[in-house]
């Protein structure tokens, strides 16, 4: 079982959000140009894979873009900062144990882009 701390067990999460915001301009940094794009895809496809009972959502924004890419748990949840696939593998596990698994016909899949 994940280590988590006895907050996080308290408060069922809803969402499991990746920030894909695009800033334009040569020098400005974002979390799509970071590379969370291609962790949304990964992410998404883990859950459904494995029919964690969590919404997935990609942000447009969460105001943290030069520390990304970002992912939160939500609401309530904490920030994941420089988010990659290799550093949220146990995320998976952690959701499995706050959020349950569905059951094939009740799962969902919610993505905003």
């Amino acid at each position: 079982m994940p280590s988590v701390n006895e907050e996080d067990t308290e408060i069922k999460h809803k969402y499991v959000m990746v920030c894909v915001n695009r800033r334009l301009g040569a020098n400005r940094t974002s979390c799509a140009a970071l590379g969370s794009i291609n962790l949304a895809d990964a992410l998404g496809r883990v859950i459904i894979a494995r029919k964690i009972d969590v919404k997935f959502e990609r942000s447009i924004w969460m105001a943290q873009g030069q520390k990304g890419p970002m992912v939160r748990l939500a609401p309530g949840g904490r920030f994941i900062l420089r988010a990659t696939i290799e550093n949220v593998d146990a995320l998976f596990d952690e959701l499995e144990f706050l959020c349950g698994v569905q059951n094939a016909q009740d799962f969902v899949f919610f993505s905003l882009i």
